[in-house]
């Protein structure tokens, strides 16, 4: 049985961050096997996949978390979280030395060091819970995130970031969000566990639009864009799909 793996914002999602009736309707006819592939948190997706009757395993924080949500409980399969030493050195970077905000996910928890219009947006936009610390609490880290609304400065801090901590793993999630994960996790920590799971290439399709999504493609059998998807996702793509907005993903279920 195919699996298709799908991010959510952008993708699956419409505009307003919502599951239109249509998708709702196909998804929880349809025959193939779904996994939702998000940068959110785990409790984030939970509404989603009970509205979507999904019980396979799905992929959190661009990877960091692999789960299962069965019998409203939520069981890790995998957890990859950021190295201590890295976790406090990129706190160090971004926080003490370029004076940024940044925001953490610890705990199933959404953490910031302060309020600002870009985490009030991720509040309004995802329902989120936000906790507020100055200094990062001695916790594991799943990820982190970085909110920077300016391109230019965006691509700045990214550079510099790769420049002075290597081995993070840098995802451009839009709208200017830089999420930073474990080294080497990234989305298509969901294909190599399908893989793992003995499920052949060529019937794991993954679907996504933006640069965090590239590397799920990319290791995928069957890698499709969405087509408000960046031309970069297009490129790789085998097939492009209607828009968000439009269904696109609800329609090739339908047809195939």
């Amino acid at each position: 049985m195919p699996y298709l793996i799908s991010d959510l914002d952008h993708t699956l999602l419409n505009e307003k961050g919502e599951l239109s009736e249509f998708t709702r309707k196909v998804i929880r006819q349809s025959d193939w096997q779904v996994m939702l592939a998000s940068a959110r948190m785990p409790s984030q997706m939970v509404d989603l996949i009970t509205e979507l009757k999904l019980t396979g395993p799905q992929l959190a924080l661009n990877g960091a978390v692999l789960f299962q949500y069965q019998n409203e409980r939520l069981e890790r399969l995998q957890h990859q979280p950021v190295p201590d030493k890295l976790a406090q050195q990129l706190f160090e970077l971004v926080h003490q030395q370029l004076k940024l905000p940044i925001q953490w996910v610890a705990d199933n928890k959404f953490w910031s060091t302060e309020w600002t219009p870009q985490v009030q947006m991720e509040i309004d936009y995802s329902g989120v819970k936000v906790q507020y610390a100055s200094q990062l609490p001695t916790i594991t880290i799943d990820d982190f995130l970085i909110q920077i609304p300016d391109p230019i400065k965006f691509n700045q801090v990214q550079n510099l970031i790769h420049e002075q901590l290597p081995n993070l793993t840098l995802a451009d999630s839009g709208d200017g969000y830089l999420v930073i994960t474990a080294p080497g996790v990234n989305k298509a920590q969901a294909v190599h566990y399908l893989l793992n799971q003995n499920i052949p290439s060529h019937q794991i399709l993954a679907v996504g639009d933006d640069l965090n999504d590239l590397p799920m493609l990319k290791a995928a059998g069957i890698p499709m864009a969405v087509a408000n998807a960046k031309p970069a996702l297009k490129a790789v793509a085998k097939k492009i799909l209607l828009d968000n907005e439009s269904d696109g993903i609800a329609h090739f279920l339908q047809q195939s």
